[in-house]
């Protein structure tokens, strides 16, 4: 199968959990933002209790779970915004 690869940026302190601000992730083709997401679970399992509260941006676009993504997309993962 075909696959693809997507450009991954972190901020804030997902950045200290991964230790990179960017990764280049490479996913099957036609992945959604949720396959992007169980990806970087199962290698960052520090990351995944964080991920329900995580935003991703798809571009300059909040996400869904459900988008689909393509080849050389740029995919922020934002933490949320504390205090309140």
């Amino acid at each position: 199968s075909e696959t693809m690869q997507v450009q991954v940026t972190f901020y804030g302190v997902l950045q200290q959990i991964i230790g990179a601000r960017r990764l280049t992730l490479e996913l099957a083709e036609g992945a959604s933002v949720g396959v992007l997401a169980e990806t970087l679970s199962a290698q960052y399992p520090a990351l995944a209790e964080r991920l329900p509260t995580v935003a991703f941006a798809v571009g300059d676009a909040l996400a869904s779970s459900e988008r689909l993504l393509q080849h050389g997309d740029q995919v922020a993962l934002l933490p949320p915004v504390s205090g309140g």
